[in-house]
This record gives C-alpha cells, structure tokens and sequence, in this order.
C-alpha cells in the first residue's frame, strides 16, 4: 500500500469518527507521512497503470526509472512529506549544502560555496554566483531568505518542514552573501539544510508583513523552478518527464530525458524492466534480487537504509507491559532471532539493528548486551519476574502492504515467542486495521511491527518518538526529554556526541521498543546505466548518470 491509500484510509476515519484530527496526524507521521499536507482533505492516489506511456517508443538517450509511490503529492516542496515527490524534487531543486556519500557527516558545497559559523545561532554562507532557475530568474540571497523564513515557519504560512526547524531569520547581506540566525541553538543546521530546497523568490512572493501569508503559494503547488541538473517538461498523474538542464552550474546532465513513471506492483516493474521498458526499477524485493544477479545486462544498487523496523511498545498499557517492566521488554528482545529474520526473511542489505536510532545515522553508538538470540536467557528472565508457567499474554500487531514481507516477519516472531512460553496473540491486518489497533481506547495491542525512517541526524526522529507529550510510544519520562533537548541545542559535535551516546544507552538498558532491523532499499538498473547514486535515506540520483549506448 502507497502513501496514498493509507491517506485515504485515514481520512475516511477521521469522516466517521473513528480517530480524530491529532490521531490523524499522529498517525500519518507514523507511516512517514504527513497529513497537514493536504488541509482540505485526502485525495485517493491514483491508479497505475501495466502498459508504461502506453506503450510509446523510448527516445535516444532516455531513461525510464519505474518507482514504487504514487505521486499524491503536489510540488510545494515545504507541505509535504510524500516519498515520491521529495525524491524527483532532488533532481529539479538545489540546497545550500549537500550529502551525497553515505557518510551524513560529509557535507559539501551546493548553492552555498563555504560557510561559517560566527556563534551558537548564527551562520554565514557566500552563494553561488552564475546560477539561474529553471525558468530564467537569477539566483540571489533574496532567494536564500525568502525560502528559509518560509520553510522554518518565519512566516505566516503553514509548513510541514517548520516541525524539524526552529525559526530561522536571514539578513541578506548583499546578493551573495547571507546571514542565518537561529532563534536558539540548533544543532542540525547543516544536515537539515542539505535536504532543504531553495525555492526562487520571484515564486513564493514573500508578505513583508510577516502576519499575511505569501501570494505565490499556489504557484509553489503547480509547477517546479528550481536550479537543478533537470526541469519538469511534462507533468502527467502517473509519469513526471524531465530535460536536462544544459545550463546546470555542475555541468549539464549526460542523460538528456530522465521519465519517472508510477507503476505499484513490483512484478509489474521487473516484467518491464526485463522486457526493456525502464532502465532501473525501484524497491526491487528480495525473491527478484536472484533473476537480476544471473543477467549481465542488469545489476542493482543495495544500500542498508536509515529505517529501523521495530516491534513498537505501547508504554502506556496496563502491567505487565506498563513502562516500569524494562525486564519483560528485555526478554521478548531475547527471545526474537533477529539474524535469521534479516538472513531468510528480508535479506539484502538490511541489518540486525543495534540501537533506538538507524545504525548508519550519525552518532550512531552499538548497544551492549546485543540481545542476541538466546530462548533460554529469556525464559530465566521470565522465571525471575513470576512466570513459572510461561510468559503473559502477548498482543502483537503485524500490518500488510507496507513493510516488505511483514506478514512473514510477523509470523516468525509469534513463533519464536511461543517458544519461550510467551502467550501469543498475533493479528495481521491492513493499514486500516494497525489503525484500529494504534487508537483503540481498549489498547487491543500492545506490540506492532511497523517502521521509522531518517535523514541521517537522529533528532527530527528521536523527538517525534520519545519526547513528551504527544511521544509516538506513549512515553513519559523526564531523562529522555532532557536528554532530547540537549541533543537539540548541543552545537559541539563531540559533546552532542556524548548526549546521543548516555540517550541511547538509556533507551536500550529501559528497551522502550524492541528494535529488529534496519532496512533495505535495493534499485535495479541496466548495466549500461552507471554512475547512479543510491543513499540510505532513500535519495536516488541522475545527475551523474551516464546511459551507454
């Protein structure tokens, strides 16, 4: 199931009662998504269709990328969260600084040539000369404040990515050169710079009263200007085409029209893909990883992703799985074989997780113990806690149609539970049905199998989570919180560091959730397309690309 259709099941909920407006929210974030992108309500997402551009001819120099999320979202860049639009956005737009490794920790310039931190709340940043958008304007610090104090809720106008901000005010120095100035501390600065697009000024037309929203907001939701390696030549619901941007300041792109088409199933896209129709396929799963590998006419790009796959803990249930009870979440992490789920189940590039936070995000630290598979250690924990005759009952939620063979994940953890002595009630269901079970007044679950994802930065994650009120485990505890505004405001890399360590360790000795693994995100392309970038936060990129011929 795309993001999409979980919107549609959402708000067709919220119509009838069932969750309301909050739990809405809370539960599109849950899903990556965010709700407050379409204020008016959700549309359903559309259909795809077998027959890719039915059935046009590829042109010389083509590429076709067949991606796996409809495109449900419109072009604002800053009102929505959808995967699919936020991934062909990074080959329209530009940022001031760039990750492009699958180090987070390396940024380099992007519109921004260098920059420097003057104190705790103020940057500088000397821009790029020569560069112009897409649709003639030139580049100018102007743009630089008017996207900024847009983005960061500054201004009057609503906007999901203000939730990973503190507002931001820029003082245009002169055309090339500009001043950012946090109203507190702000750790993530250059991480959350580096997937903030800069938008013209000329576009969003800025209020200079900064209690009336901007005039240009419609434009931002119709049509993409940006100052990318490419531009948006056609825009159909299904199939977004786009030219190179000769004028690109990095140099003009070798790929001359790149096509990202929707096409849902995933045996759909690999049919195509064998037949010809599509240089690289997206969120290609395990059992097709096989029939790519024996072709040498195709390959494939494997990275681990910045997403833990969790067995999520309702913290505010009754006892015995009430937030004091760290020993019994201890024994259930025991009791799961972690390893054999990431070596039969979900293989690829996936990892068995060793901490609250994706392994590969900064600040990253293993946990000890590992709580590795050991059946035995958890029924002795079992045994010391009073459950002679084996454990509790043990309600646990698995969801299809959206983690990669969830419903299998979800069976091999009920069995290896059972086994321990574990009373186990596993109920697999749809979106809808997780839904339910996340809101239900009763607490019909107390385990669910679900996901988070990442940029690499371990807040915008860790306070959506844990940080109370309104944590996503229902969590309330005042040493995480501290420790989550500390992590926040802590400019120091080394002492940030230091934070994020004594938070994860907290977390892992208090198992607030039991973590299994960190995904994988695997694209299939044609041998002769190389030079593709594939990052773990799910970031695919043309504009190095060369397609042989």
């Amino acid at each position: 199931m795309n993001q999409g259709e979980i919107l549609e099941v959402l708000s067709t909920k919220l119509r009838d009662g069932s969750i309301t407006r909050r739990q809405m929210v809370q539960a599109a974030a849950f899903f990556g998504i965010s709700a407050v992108a379409l204020p008016g309500g959700t549309a359903a997402a559309p259909k795809s269709t077998a027959t890719l551009r039915g059935g046009r001819a590829q042109a010389e120099g083509e590429v076709r990328f067949l991606i796996a999320e409809a495109f449900w979202a419109d072009w604002h860049q800053y009102l929505s969260t959808a995967q699919s639009q936020w991934r062909i956005g990074r080959q329209i737009f530009d940022t001031l600084v760039q990750i492009e490794t699958d180090d987070f920790s390396d940024v380099t310039p992007g519109l921004a040539e260098s920059w420097t931190q003057v104190d705790d709340v103020t940057w500088e940043f000397t821009l790029r000369e020569g560069v112009s958008f897409h649709q003639g304007q030139s580049f100018t610090g102007a743009d630089v404040k008017a996207s900024i104090e847009l983005a960061t809720g500054v201004t009057a106008d609503e906007t999901t990515t203000a939730s990973r901000w503190v507002p931001t005010t820029v003082e245009v120095v002169d055309d090339f050169s500009v001043r950012l100035v946090t109203s507190s501390p702000f750790a993530p600065m250059l991480n959350e710079l580096s997937r903030l697009p800069i938008l013209s000024a000329a576009d969003i037309q800025p209020s200079t009263d900064l209690a009336t929203p901007s005039a240009g907001i419609d434009t931002l939701k119709t049509f993409p200007n940006g100052t990318g390696p490419f531009k948006l030549a056609n825009d159909e619901q299904n199939v977004k085409t786009l030219e190179a941007n000769s004028d690109y300041w990095g140099g003009a792109p070798s790929i001359q029209t790149l096509v990202w088409e929707y096409i849902q199933d995933g045996q759909t896209r690999l049919n195509a893909f064998l037949d010809g129709q599509g240089q690289a396929i997206d969120r290609v799963p395990p059992e097709h990883l096989p029939i790519i590998q024996e072709s040498d006419e195709m390959a494939f790009i494997s990275v681990t992703g910045f997403e833990n796959v969790n067995l999520w803990t309702r913290m505010d249930a009754a006892a015995p799985w009430d937030a004091e009870n760290a020993r019994l979440r201890q024994a259930v992490a025991m009791a799961i074989n972690r390893d054999e789920i990431v070596t039969s189940l979900v293989s690829g590039a996936s990892e068995v997780s060793v901490s609250h936070i994706p392994n590969k995000s900064v600040y990253a630290v293993p946990q000890e113990p590992t709580y590795a598979y050991d059946p035995e250690g958890a029924k002795a924990i079992l045994a010391e806690l009073g459950f002679a005759d084996g454990g509790p009952d043990i309600p646990i939620w698995g969801v299809t149609g959206f983690l990669p063979r969830g419903k299998e994940v979800a069976e091999a953890i009920a069995d290896n539970l059972q086994q321990v002595g574990f009373n186990v009630q596993l109920q697999v269901t749809d979106i809808a049905g997780i839904i339910d079970g996340l809101f239900s007044e009763d607490k019909q679950g107390i385990f669910f199998h679900l996901s988070w994802s990442s940029n690499g930065d371990p807040h915008g994650a860790l306070a959506t989570l844990y940080k109370s009120p309104g944590a996503w485990v229902g969590i309330t505890d005042p040493t995480v919180d501290g420790l989550i505004d500390q992590g926040f405001s802590t400019i120091d890399p080394e002492a940030r560091a230091e934070v994020y360590a004594e938070l994860q360790a907290y977390l892992w000795d208090n198992m607030i959730h039991i973590p299994l693994y960190n995904s994988d995100f695997t694209i299939g392309h044609s041998a002769k397309l190389t030079g593709l970038t594939v990052l773990p936060n799910f970031d695919t990129v043309f504009k190095n690309a060369v397609l042989e011929a």
